[in-house]
């Protein structure tokens, strides 16, 4: 069985790019623009890996990182925060509501693969 990867980003060019990469590799993908679309796929899908931007609209990777905290189905999917936001202050709030990790774009895809099968 493929493992899923929830992929939520509003750049379509993100999501177009990271997703055929990843199906080339073997993963099965489904995208999300934003944290409320995410969130409802991740409770449709249930992926077994979560990239998660943090600058979005409607809903930020920060909120759709809590909400899926509370769900008891969601909660222990692995989460790595992808954003170009570099600040520590991001990464230790992503750690603090409960991210398994953080990726800085632009993203290098051997070191996203890397963390990907560390977590799959």
């Amino acid at each position: 069985m493929q493992s899923k990867i929830l992929i939520v980003d509003d750049e379509p060019d993100v999501l177009d790019v990271i997703s055929k990469r990843l199906q080339a590799e073997g993963f099965s993908t489904v995208t999300a623009h934003d944290g409320i679309e995410g969130l409802l796929a991740a409770e449709r899908e249930k992926p077994s890996l979560i990239l998660l931007d943090i600058m979005m609209p409607r809903r930020d990777g920060f909120t759709m990182l809590a909400d899926l905290q509370t769900s008891d189905s969601l909660r222990r999917v692995p989460v790595i925060m992808v954003s170009a936001k570099a600040e520590t202050d991001s990464l230790f709030e992503g750690q603090r509501i409960g991210a398994t990790d953080y990726i800085i774009k632009p993203i290098d895809f051997d070191e996203l693969l890397r963390y990907i099968r560390k977590y799959i």
